[in-house]
């Protein structure tokens, strides 16, 4: 005798295909939409620009009467990251410029809270970029900033925290004199913050 007990719709077959092709759907979406995210950072940090400036290249560049634009970036980056004399001439890890493109990468050795070093970071990107607008040969601006991470097996290094590009054309429309850093990442051609920052 055939059993005439009627299964759940959640039973059924087709309902059980449904929510695992809606799954998978929306795990492709995540998926795409982090490695998204990373490829907008790694096309920045794979450019050649992203390599370590050597001291003497920037001291000499420094004593030189003609400012370029990557010596008035090492001089924002020394300027704004770092509080003692020591961290802020080790603040700027690179500084390079060529065909137009200014590219820097900042190092800030000590971070209290991830709300208070965003927004210091943000300032600091402001004034940096500021800086560049100010540049007349400068038709793209990158500022990199790095800061200690901490990995999931309680190891520290310095890792990328925050990325900004901003194109001659972005830095034109902005009047820095009342921009709020909080909209950095709504004007910028490109923004990236790590998820660090964003933490409670």
């Amino acid at each position: 005798m055939a059993d005439k007990t009627k299964q759940h719709f959640y039973q059924r077959w087709w309902f059980i295909l449904i929510v695992l092709i809606l799954g998978i759907g929306i795990f492709e979406n995540i998926v795409n939409r982090l490695e998204k995210a990373d490829t907008d950072r790694v096309e920045v940090t794979d450019s050649p620009f992203y390599k370590k400036m050597e001291r003497e290249e920037l001291k000499e560049k420094m004593a030189q009467k003609h400012k370029t634009p990557e010596v008035v970036a090492a001089e924002i980056i020394i300027k704004n990251f770092g509080t003692t004399n020591v961290e802020k001439e080790r603040a700027v890890l690179s500084s390079r410029f060529e065909s137009g493109v200014v590219e820097a990468i900042a190092l800030e050795e000590k971070v209290k809270s991830a709300k208070s070093s965003k927004h210091s970071f943000l300032y600091n990107t402001v004034e940096f970029m500021k800086a560049m607008k100010s540049q007349e040969e400068v038709t793209q601006a990158t500022l990199i900033v790095q800061a200690p991470l901490t990995d999931r097996y309680g190891n520290v290094g310095n890792g990328d925290v925050m990325i900004v590009l901003m194109s001659r054309e972005t830095l034109n429309k902005i009047n820095f004199n009342n921009f709020n850093a909080e909209n950095l990442s709504a004007v910028a051609d490109t923004y990236w913050e790590h998820p660090a920052l964003s933490a409670e």
